[in-house]
């Protein structure tokens, strides 16, 4: 069977093959007067159990990019929760304790050793529904864009009601598989497809150069809002709170890192010379951390090899402090 094959049907049980822990040399160490956000995360524990009153966030890593591959693009997705983490854990909780009631848990990689790429997004979504299910938000490292199936899934599954969700993204990622094989553009019509009328979307930051006619006709005949890079510039705030008023019971936020311009996002499979700025970015995520409803973050796409000095990788950890210090508010 050739890797990428798309599954059928809903994910079974749990699987055999367990996630990977995280390399513990990623975690950066602070001193008592300069604490860091490395000396909070518990790691290898499971999904933390913290009290009541203290929100909890898992991280969990997607370290395979061959969906992306399958796709044509530039392979290096695989390295970017390892990134990541390296520089989130070299930020502070925050000079007014931003994030000091946040409790952080990371729940390892699924790598590309637990088999397909079906099998590696059932591992995510099992281990994405139990951190969940303990009433905890879950943060996605990417990996391939593809990786928003598994956590989108997860939280279906964790809620009896509609689900919304944003990508703020310069791709629709509606693709349909490409030879039967699964690509990084293929998350949202696979969930669309398999989640049917509980799963409602907006896309924000489309470019209309890197996307199909016929991919966007699909998108606004299946009901997706689609939000062009030109009709929120300038505006990103306003038009991603609108775009949570979406009726749901529970909210997953994509964040794809190539939606990010260039010059400030170059370690992506696919940078745009144009596109969000980073305020743009550290706004949306900071919203949806405000938002009780969202309990999925992905930060998706970013690939070290085509960095550039880490530029990519501190937006990325920057954004999902964003996330944090809005979860600590709620």
């Amino acid at each position: 069977m050739r890797t990428g094959r798309a599954a059928r049907g809903r994910t079974g049980g749990r699987l055999g093959k367990s996630l990977k822990p995280a390399d513990p040399a990623l975690f950066y160490r602070g001193t008592p007067d300069d604490p860091r956000l490395g000396d909070r995360i518990v790691r290898g524990a499971g999904v933390a159990q913290p009290a009541a009153s203290v929100p909890s966030v898992a991280l969990l890593g997607y370290a395979d990019d061959r969906a992306v591959v399958n796709g044509r693009g530039r392979p290096g997705a695989a390295q970017g929760p390892a990134e990541l983490r390296r520089f989130l854990s070299r930020l502070t909780p925050g000079n007014h304790g931003e994030l000091d009631r946040v409790a952080l848990v990371d729940l390892g990689d699924a790598v590309a050793e637990l088999g397909d790429i079906e099998q590696v997004h059932a591992a995510m979504e099992e281990a994405a529904l139990a951190a969940l299910s303990s009433g905890g938000c879950v943060v996605l490292l990417g990996g391939g864009h593809d990786g928003a199936y598994a956590s989108h899934s997860a939280l279906l599954r964790a809620t009896r009601g509609p689900v919304a969700a944003i990508n703020v993204d310069a791709h629709l990622d509606v693709r349909p598989l490409r030879d039967g094989l699964i690509t990084s553009g293929t998350p949202f019509r696979r969930l669309a497809e398999r989640w049917r009328e509980r799963y409602a979307l907006t896309e924000l930051g489309v470019q209309p150069q890197h996307n199909a006619r016929a991919h966007r006709e699909w998108a606004t005949a299946r009901g997706f809002a689609v939000l062009e890079l030109d009709e929120v510039r300038g505006r990103v705030s306003q038009a991603f709170t609108e775009a949570l008023r979406m009726p749901a019971e529970a909210v997953a936020v994509s964040l794809d890192l190539d939606g990010v311009e260039a010059s400030t996002a170059p370690g992506v499979s696919a940078p745009c010379p144009d596109g969000l700025t980073a305020a743009d970015l550290y706004a949306c995520a900071r919203l949806a951390g405000q938002d009780s409803r969202v309990r999925v973050l992905d930060v998706m796409e970013l690939a070290p090899p085509l960095d550039v000095d880490g530029r990519t990788a501190r937006l990325g950890a920057a954004a999902i402090w964003h996330f944090l210090a809005g979860v600590a508010s709620r």
